[in-house]
Formats: structure tokens, sequence, C-alpha cells
């Protein structure tokens, strides 16, 4: 039996030799006194307790245990974690050490600081309406800070090539001119899956769901695509921002640290806006009204904070409107996975948003 097969037990956690011997690897100097394990997410995620020459200290362990994520796109979460760290004011811990490649232990795996604060994933109204616009403020700020790193040479996916930082190109991972191509390319891809249960077809009570939508759908974005403006140059965009990847004060809503760089994409700002105001700003099924004005917060928060040569124009949210449309694609193509544990009635619900969305954007649903 490999070493790895041997500490890496089928439920992709990590047995308590194979967490020590990964921080003996990084810090030699560093003693284990406590593991706590994660209960959600992909890999394997566990609090630490460690002693130090000068003190204990609570750090996270981190480590690719499963195929959801290629191994050149998880080696980049490290580095992303320090570029911004570096190079921006966004809130992320810091990084202590990481191991690309390992005979024995399951990689990339990395230590980084402990930041306290809650992932409010499905819990975002135990917020009060004043710290949930400081959430919103923060994300315009953080996005802005994030996208004024610099342009990229394509979009697609940011992984580690050669050892650095890069856009890929490889089969699972192809890079395209721009994030419009992209997007619309997936858009396609995903309007195709829904004749039988989407993306996870395994998970998916009824694969014919949104099976009638997809003529409505495909007619949408053929209609669509041609009318907009070309694409604005990619940059690092943070797809994934919602609640499950922040650690916030909830109290204040006060962003203490961005979590889960790994997947960033490299796209146009508008797309990372849509993708934020999609996941983030509705999270908890505001009225119209609440959510116009969190939009208005977001907006004018992200504006403020971006280099002076950028604007919302209407080419912007034209494209932002797309993109947006891609989100809600994408959701249906998720359904099966995302709401596995929800009620039929629940199920009901959110078809019932997403057909509203479709008719209102696209006509008849």
């Amino acid at each position: 039996m490999d070493v790895t097969d041997e500490w890496t037990r089928a439920d992709a956690e990590v047995a308590d030799e194979a967490v020590r011997a990964m921080v003996d690897e990084l810090r030699p100097a560093w003693t284990v006194e406590g593991v706590e394990r994660a209960d959600e997410g992909t890999d394997f995620v566990a609090v630490l307790d460690v002693a130090t020459a000068a003190s204990t200290r609570r750090v996270v362990l981190k480590a690719t245990t499963n195929d959801w994520v290629d191994a050149e796109v998880a080696r980049a979460e490290p580095r992303l974690l320090d570029l911004v760290g570096r190079e921006t004011t966004i809130p992320v811990p810091d990084v202590y050490g990481y191991c690309d490649v390992h005979d024995a232990l399951p990689t990339p795996f990395y230590l980084m600081e402990y930041v306290p604060g809650e992932a409010l994933e499905g819990r975002a109204d135990v917020l009060s309406e004043d710290a949930f616009a400081r959430v919103v403020r923060d994300a315009g700020e953080n996005l802005a800070a994030l996208h004024d790193l610099g342009t990229l040479p394509a979009a697609g996916t940011v992984g580690v090539h050669g050892g650095d930082l890069a856009v890929l190109d490889t089969d699972d991972n192809p890079r395209y001119e721009n994030g419009l191509e992209k997007t619309h390319e997936g858009c396609l891809e995903a309007i195709d899956t829904l004749d039988d249960g989407g993306y996870f077809p395994g998970v998916t009570e009824d694969r014919e769901r949104f099976a009638d939508l997809i003529p409505t759908l495909r007619e949408h974005v053929d209609r669509t695509v041609p009318t907009l403006a070309p694409a604005d140059d990619p940059r690092y965009c943070h797809w994934d921002y919602r609640y499950g990847n922040l650690l916030v004060d909830p109290d204040t809503g006060a962003t203490n640290a961005v979590l889960d760089w790994a997947n960033l994409s490299a796209a146009e700002p508008a797309s990372n806006l849509a993708s934020v105001e999609f996941h983030l700003l509705d999270a908890d099924d505001p009225d119209d009204a609440t959510l116009a004005a969190r939009r208005r917060t977001f907006r004018d928060a992200y504006a403020s904070a971006r280099d002076a040569d950028w604007a919302f124009t209407d080419a912007v949210r034209e494209r932002m409107a797309f993109y947006e449309f891609g989100n809600r694609v994408g959701a249906m193509a998720c359904f099966g996975l995302w709401h596995e544990d929800a009620t039929p009635s629940e199920r009901e619900a959110i078809e019932a948003d997403h057909r509203s969305f479709v008719r209102d954007r696209c006509g008849d649903a």
C-alpha cells in the first residue's frame, strides 16, 4: 500500500500522522498539539494548535485530497494568497509555507494563519442590514483592489506553470481570448446539460426539470452575444466570492478574511462583478428594493476604489447582464448538487425563481 493511501482515508480526511508530517515538512520547529478537522469542504482542512519556540498559536492546514481541483490549479492558492496579501489591502491569511509535490503526502498542501470570523453561507439573515451593507462595501473595495493588480495575457483558469502563476492552457483548462468568449462557451455547455440533469445527474431527482427551457435559453444567447461590446482585458477575478468563502464579524459585517483562492479566473472585471451580485447580494432573498440598494452600495464602493480609467458604462452593464444570465444558467445546471438536501417544496420555490428570471429576461418560460 502506498504511504499516501495509508495516511489518507476514503472520506478525504487525513490521519494525524500525516498532519504532523505536513507541518514538519513546512515548519520543522513547530509541534502539533491539537487537530480540529473542518466538517465541510471538498478538500482536507483542519485548524491546528501548534507550539512554536515563542508561543502556542492556531494555524490552518489545507491539503488537496480529491479530484475536484487539478493539482496545477490548487498549487496557485498559496501563491495567490501571498501575492494578494503583499500587493493589496484585501484581508487574507498569511501563508507560512507550502509544498507542491511530495512522495508520500497528499499534495499540494500549505499552512496559513488562522483568522477569526464566521462563514455565513446559508445564514446571512443573521446580519443586520447595516452589517450586510458593510459586507457589500467591503466586497466592492476588495474586488477593486484585486482587479487593479493588472491585466493578464488571456482569459481562463489561473494555475501554476513552471513554478509561477499563469493562465493555464491545457485540455481541462483551456485559454480564451477574453472573458466574454469563455462565458459564451460555458453558457452553451451548461444549457446542453439541462436535458439530462445538468452537471450532476447522479444526484438530480428530476433530470428534465429545466429541459423545456433549452430552446429559449439558446435563443437568448444567440441573440445577445453579437450585440455586446468587446470585453475588457482579463484580470484576476475571484469568481466564488460568497459567504462560504468569507470570514465575517457577524456583529459589524466586517470581512476579516477572503478565502478560497483556488480556481481563480482570469476574466474581465464585469464578469466578476456579476458573479458577486448573483451569489452575495441576494444571499438572504431580499425584496426588490433592498436588493437594489445593496447593488448601489456595491457598485459605488467598487467604482470609488477602482483606478480612474474604469467606469460603469452602458457597455459594461450590458455585459454584466449577460454574465448574470450565465450565472443563472450555471445555477440551473448545478441544481441537483446545490439543492440535494432541500425539501420538495424548497426545490419548487427555487425552480420557480429560476423560471421567473428566464421569463423576465428571455420571454415565456
